[in-house]
């Protein structure tokens, strides 16, 4: 952490006191930065998530699309008023409805395209055909420009509209234009079945690299006496386009509309939250915000992994702490004393944040051997093995989509990438080569249980395998930490898969073959 009191004050009281309830909720943090007047003062990250490592922001990606939007009109490849059913003429009916027909870019950007239900990435990345489709088949029921209704496939189709126009993805699109005038190299971005880089969510990069982002936006779209974004683009994308905005209730298939007495703590601009005075925000499911306060001269972004029912709130704990922290009150001796004390509390907090989890060796089972098969079950698993070693368990998974293996650290963690099937706990997220510590323990009790631990370095999700090893089969547990929606998989039971020398042992030594 770095705080320089040379520099600008920046209050640790609130700082210390949103950490605290942080942590008391169960809102894990990841990563804290927060940057003013050209300095970044603060530089919390947990572990196991390093400052090197690149974090999913899930829908703070929509910002980014909307940057992509800001410069194909300021190069004269669209207009913010042009139709959206002139980009997919090929794609619709003969004759559009009318509502559609009204429908303009600038309502995608505000989210007003008069659908009745926002779609999520949740379940268009089950879709083994292009996204937009999905837009396009949805019914406009109101005209657009009116309500505002969330919805990442409204985003997606707004990063298709700029590969239309430009010709290349909107990754590659931004390359040159944005990431590498602020020196992005490390980021990814997923694209849908058609080759469309998904606008809605899918993008990672390093949390020091989305403030940036923040710092760029700061400053009117100039970085180190360069202009990079449009002209006036800043202004337009972080106007109260839109005063009450609320993403909707999500009922595990789509978001739809809140109801009418709904509180609303924040509008909606081009692509990014933005608020009264003029505090906006790029914010993703789970705990990720890159959240610029333009009058205080500050920046503030957070990863994490914040479960449903305080993710939403964590908006408004930001806004209402930073608020205080960049205008601190009070200068006289007592008050310097007790911020002295709270910024030595926050450098606690922060050394607490990195220490790593320590597993538990004991009890450990070295030696033990077994496969086990499963009939058709809703994990997917048709086979698993276990095989464990001095210092070591590996695991073979088997599923629809194959073979997974993962080590597994017996007192300390293994990190590996892994490819192992997520996408039923994982807001429908699956990556092939996810970067992962890996760690077993035991409990024994009347059956030996193996618990295995997989944090996932560079997304919010810690998935974590129960497994109860009865004498003739197993049953399967899984859970996951946070989701959009269930956070566990029904428990599944498989059989020993038992081998020919194990049915001609002599029973006496079968305690020895089996778990």
């Amino acid at each position: 952490m770095t705080m320089a009191n040379a520099l600008p004050p920046l209050d640790m009281r609130p700082i210390h006191a949103l950490l605290g309830e942080l942590a008391a909720r169960g809102m894990r943090l990841h990563s804290l930065l927060v940057h003013r007047h050209g300095k970044t003062l603060l530089d919390l990250w947990g572990w196991p998530h390093e400052p090197g490592l690149k974090h999913k922001i899930h829908s703070a990606t929509k910002s980014f699309t909307g940057t992509a939007v800001g410069f194909a009109e300021a190069e004269g490849l669209l207009r913010l008023d042009d139709p959206v059913a002139d980009f997919f003429g090929g794609r619709l009916p003969a004759e559009p409805s009318e509502n559609f027909s009204r429908m303009r870019v600038r309502d995608l950007l505000t989210m007003q395209t008069g659908h009745g239900r926002g779609l999520s990435g949740a379940t268009t990345r089950l879709r083994r055909t292009g996204w937009v489709g999905e837009f396009l088949e949805e019914p406009v029921v109101g005209r657009p420009g009116r309500d505002f209704l969330y919805s990442s496939t409204t985003s997606h189709v707004l990063s298709a509209i700029v590969q239309e126009v430009s010709g290349q993805p909107v990754d590659e699109y931004l390359r040159p234009r944005l990431f590498d005038p602020l020196g992005i190299t490390d980021f990814t971005w997923e694209r849908d079945p058609e080759g469309v880089a998904s606008g809605g969510n899918g993008l990672s990069m390093r949390p020091n690299d989305l403030l940036s982002f923040g710092v760029l936006h700061l400053q009117d779209g100039a970085w180190e006496g360069r202009r990079v974004l449009p002209p006036g683009w800043v202004q337009k994308a972080s106007a109260l386009h839109v005063r009450r905005a609320i993403s909707g209730e999500w009922n595990g298939r789509e978001l739809v509309p809140p109801a009418a007495d709904a509180v609303a703590d924040s509008g909606y601009g081009y692509q990014f939250w933005t608020t009264e005075d003029r505090i906006y925000s790029a914010s993703g499911i789970f705990g990720q915000e890159c959240m610029v306060f333009p009058d205080q001269g500050g920046v503030v972004v957070v990863t994490g992994a914040m479960g449903d029912g305080t993710y939403h709130d964590l908006p408004d704990m930001l806004r209402t702490a930073f608020r205080a922290a960049f205008d601190p009150a009070g200068h006289d001796l007592a008050t310097h004393v007790v911020r002295a004390q709270a910024a030595d509390a926050v450098r606690r907090q922060v050394a607490d944040a990195r220490t790593p989890e320590r597993p538990d060796p004991s009890r450990h089972r070295e030696g033990f051997a077994a496969t086990y098969d499963f009939d058709t079950n809703v994990q997917g698993l048709r086979s698993l093995a276990v095989d464990v070693r001095t210092d070591t368990v590996r695991v073979l998974l088997e599923d629809e989509r194959g073979g997974h293996v993962v080590e597994h650290g017996v007192g300390h963690w293994t990190k590996q990438e892994t490819d192992a099937s997520t996408w039923r706990l994982h807001h429908a997220y699956q990556d092939t080569a996810a970067p992962i510590l890996a760690t077993a323990e035991w409990s024994t009790g009347a059956v030996d249980v193996l618990h295995l631990t997989w944090h996932f370095l560079e997304t919010p999700f810690i998935d974590r395998l129960t497994l109860t090893l009865e004498a003739d089969g197993v049953i399967v547990e899984r859970q996951v930490n946070v989701n959009a929606g269930p956070t566990g998989l029904p428990a599944v039971r498989g059989r020993l898969r038992r081998t020919a020398a194990a049915d001609n042992a002599d029973p006496a030594d079968e305690d020895v073959a089996g778990p």
